[in-house]
């Protein structure tokens, strides 16, 4: 493996002699007494990261991000992400990797400098993404274990944010946006049957996974195929699905002021199917 550029002593950029694309290589000491044109110790090496589909600009931000960071980050956020991959069945790009381990960078350095930010989804995130947030829990101690200090839980929901956004492909932006529509998805539905959902159940996880769908579809303004199923519409008129309809048309209203997307009738059937199901659930 040929130096190509020498980042720092930890990281070099190498070209593949295969397929001819840039690479970026980690390891402890791998360009220490190297130069350009030096073959590195592929013994040492502990990551490589692909960069073939970034635009020139974007790899001289991608290199000089990676560049900053210590190995052991880098190391820390693969193992989040190597377990959450093995736990969850999802698959992750590389930029996780440097996003997760910059922030766990950030974060170490604001709380031993006495600086903790409180996360203000917390509760959301621990009730609508509760594997990751179990996940990034574990992921605490092991930060604790490696690199010596104590996170408080919110950071837990800081990590488990980043993989959200990365499994879904959102932005962190978007991934606030549809954990909000979510939850307040949820109030209008309690507050209307003013019951409480029995979180365990199989029909609210049901719920939570379509309104997972929903609500990334309201925010990249990708709207859902309408379907003429005339048993679906035939099963709205009946008076058992009429108070879960009419709670979906008020969801299609707070959808439609707030992020001006436009809830499909296939949309609002479905939704009251799910509906239906969780209510009957919870009211037993």
């Amino acid at each position: 493996m040929k130096i190509s550029k020498i980042l720092n002593n930890n990281v070099i950029t190498t070209i593949d002699e295969a397929s001819f694309l840039e690479k970026v290589v980690m390891g402890k000491g791998i360009a220490f007494n190297k130069k350009v044109g030096d073959y590195a110790d592929e013994g040492i090496i502990e990551k490589v990261f692909n960069i073939d589909n970034k635009s020139e600009s974007e790899s001289s931000r991608f290199q000089k991000l990676i560049s900053k960071l210590p190995i052991e980050y880098i190391n820390i956020a693969e193992k989040i992400i190597n377990y959450t991959r093995e736990i969850l069945n999802i698959e992750f790009n590389d930029h996780i990797y440097i996003a997760l381990a910059d922030h766990l960078l950030f974060a170490v350095q604001r709380i031993t400098s006495g600086v903790e930010i409180k996360n203000g989804l917390l509760w959301e995130i621990q009730r609508i993404y509760q594997k990751e947030y179990q996940i990034s829990l574990l992921a605490l101690s092991w930060i604790e274990k490696e690199l010596g200090v104590k996170m408080p839980k919110d950071e837990a929901g800081f990590i488990a944010m980043h993989l959200i956004n990365s499994s879904m492909g959102e932005t962190m932006v978007n991934t606030i946006s549809i954990t909000t529509i979510i939850e307040d998805t949820l109030k209008i539905i309690k507050y209307y049957f003013a019951v409480d959902f029995d979180e365990e159940s199989v029909a609210f996880g049901r719920l939570l996974t379509h309104l997972k769908f929903l609500a990334q579809r309201v925010v990249s303004k990708k709207n859902f195929e309408e379907d003429e199923d005339e048993d679906l519409s035939l099963l709205l008129k009946e008076e058992k699905y009429a108070k879960p309809y009419d709670c979906s048309s008020k969801i299609q209203a707070y959808i439609q002021k707030n992020y001006d997307y436009i809830v499909t009738t296939t949309e609002l059937i479905y939704l009251s199917i799910y509906i239906k199901k969780v209510i009957s659930r919870s009211a037993k």
